[in-house]
């Protein structure tokens, strides 16, 4: 069954966690919907490119900012894992480049610099 998002509480979900570049849109500016009242904290569905669910399954990536972005920059680094288990880990591994939306809303784009951990 599809994630549903970040409705129910956050465990420790956190198989794989990673450091990415996560654009800044220009003209709309920092536009992830923030995950209940954690600052900085923010989620959206992702599509990685090498994703084999694509299509029949939508995953839900945590995004955790150091701080307030800075609009004025291209970028933000950012802390990215899935919510649930289950989810494809394998995708999320340096250079692997992703998409970021909700429903018909496509917010932002990014790519994986390095992994931070992998919880076991």
């Amino acid at each position: 069954m599809p994630d549903q998002g970040p409705a129910t509480a956050t465990s420790a979900l956190k198989a794989r966690k990673a450091l990415a570049e996560i654009a800044i849109d220009r003209h709309r500016g920092w536009v992830l919907p923030s995950a209940g009242t954690r600052p900085f904290r923010y989620w959206a569905w992702a599509h990685f490119q090498k994703d084999p669910t694509w299509g029949r399954q939508t995953w839900t990536l945590w995004v955790e900012l150091a701080g307030e972005p800075d609009l004025s920059r291209e970028q933000v680094e950012a802390t990215v894992y899935f919510f649930a288990p289950d989810a494809p880990q394998e995708v999320i591994e340096p250079g692997a480049e992703f998409e970021l939306f909700c429903g018909q809303v496509h917010y932002t784009h990014g790519r994986i610099k390095t992994i931070l951990s992998v919880d076991t």
